[in-house]
């Protein structure tokens, strides 16, 4: 398996740790002049003293020798006592089977082919008021961690709760005292609890490890298609979702002519220079083009997605922000404006009497379905404005490709580690995607 020291976004953290959206334009500035030194963004230069896995000449056959480290750490009360878990109102479920009706009608007017969508233990969680601007690296790792703390392995959620950012933080600093990472710990000085220091995929990696969870990061270094466009990691996303075991329709039997697969595969963290999102599935179109459905930490869900598909829409809520007094947090009254111009629409018509909502129906423009999904959909031309991304695979990724083989995600492995996993996960290493 080919394998590189990674650390994505680490010197793209020093150029815009502690920056907010104001300040964008500056800091990309210093990401270009980064890039015209031939400084990598995905790669960390590795100091004499470090001890990093640089390539790995056979793979340790996996048996179970010692226990899961993770029944130890669940178990480590005193721990968890310091973690203040994410509060249930900063978190959104049920978004992803609200989905499947849009793609749906896409599909009868012959737009979309297929939509294959991860596990619906999914949460969606955005970035509240005080970490607009820094806090994506935080929110998408607690997306990854609700669909860890909804999934049972060896009799036992995989995880205890998920913290909120200052938690995380006291998780990246318990991990840099243990030895996970000493580059990265390095980097950000050793110190991330109560400050705006951005993360990223190594970050993520390292608390992961840290809580016996294993997982898999790998590099697309340049584009692969035409105009730019990153056929390589399209396609590794496409084949992810689609070789589910559970990629059955609706949840049911494979059947012909149905449009949304909803598969039990975790969500993917797509990490690129200054911005990290949560993949949640793909979309197939008629025309062979494809788009990524993310769930974006800086944008918010309209009201009706909110809530179970089994339940009517909830009152609308903003994320709660866990770092910040209650007198400062943005109030459920303050949508943004396509939340409102929605919602009030909506009322609108409900309020009106039959004949009048007859005659609306002839005048007044509807939601359309590619709008509804605008928040979620994200088509290769985007994607080929950031020349380089990094992908976090929550499991195990198998590299088979010097014996003539594939690349796959090993279900049967899960996700977690025996201790002594867990200390080899000490060293950060990625699956070279695209050279």
């Amino acid at each position: 398996m080919s394998t590189l020291p990674s650390d994505f976004i680490h010197e793209a953290n020093t150029a815009f740790k502690e920056q907010d959206y104001s300040t964008v334009n500056e800091a990309a500035t210093t990401i270009s002049n980064m890039q015209d030194k031939g400084q990598l963004l995905t790669k960390r230069k590795q100091e004499p003293d470090m001890d990093f896995e640089v390539s790995q000449g056979h793979k340790r056959s996996y048996t179970q020798m010692t226990p899961y480290a993770r029944t130890r750490i669940n178990k480590d009360d005193n721990l968890w006592q310091i973690l203040h878990g994410l509060k249930e109102s900063s978190r959104i479920p049920g978004v992803i089977p609200h989905l499947e009706p849009h793609f749906t009608t896409l599909n009868h007017k012959g737009n979309t082919v297929a939509a294959y969508l991860c596990s619906s233990f999914t949460d969606h969680i955005s970035t509240g008021l005080m970490d607009l601007g820094w806090g994506c690296g935080y929110r998408n790792a607690q997306m990854l961690m609700s669909f860890l703390q909804h999934t049972q392995q060896d009799g036992d959620a995989i995880i205890r709760q998920v913290p909120d950012v200052s938690g995380i933080q006291i998780l990246l600093e318990r991990a840099w005292e243990e030895g996970f990472d000493p580059q990265g710990a390095r980097q950000l000085q050793y110190q991330v609890y109560k400050t705006r220091k951005w993360i990223g995929t190594t970050e993520v990696y390292s608390i992961l490890s840290y809580l016996g969870i294993r997982s898999t990061i790998l590099d697309f270094h340049q584009p692969t298609g035409p105009n730019q466009t990153h056929e390589a990691l399209m396609d590794w996303i496409q084949s992810y979702f689609e070789c589910s075991s559970n990629s059955n329709p609706s949840g049911g039997q494979k059947q012909q002519n149905k449009t949304v697969y909803f598969t039990n595969r975790p969500p993917l963290y797509l990490q690129h220079s200054g911005h990290s999102r949560t993949v949640i599935g793909i979309e197939i179109l008629k025309d062979g083009k494809r788009n990524l459905i993310m769930f974006d930490p800086g944008r918010r869900v309209l009201r009706s997605y909110r809530g179970t598909s089994d339940e009517p829409p909830l009152t609308p809520t903003y994320p709660e922000d866990d770092m910040v007094e209650p007198s400062l947090t943005m109030t459920s009254e303050k949508y943004d404006d396509e939340t409102r111009k929605c919602n009030n629409s909506n009322e609108n018509v409900a309020n009106m009497s039959f004949g009048n909502r007859l005659l609306s129906g002839i005048t007044q423009r509807t939601s359309l379905p590619a709008n509804l999904l605008r928040p979620f959909r994200v088509d290769a031309k985007a994607i080929a404005k950031n020349r380089q991304y990094q992908l976090l695979v929550l499991g195990d990724v198998i590299d088979e490709r010097s014996q003539g083989g594939q690349l796959y995600w090993d279900e049967p492995k899960g996700y977690l580690l025996d201790e002594v996993e867990r200390q080899d996960k000490k060293s950060v290493a990625s699956i070279v995607m695209t050279l």
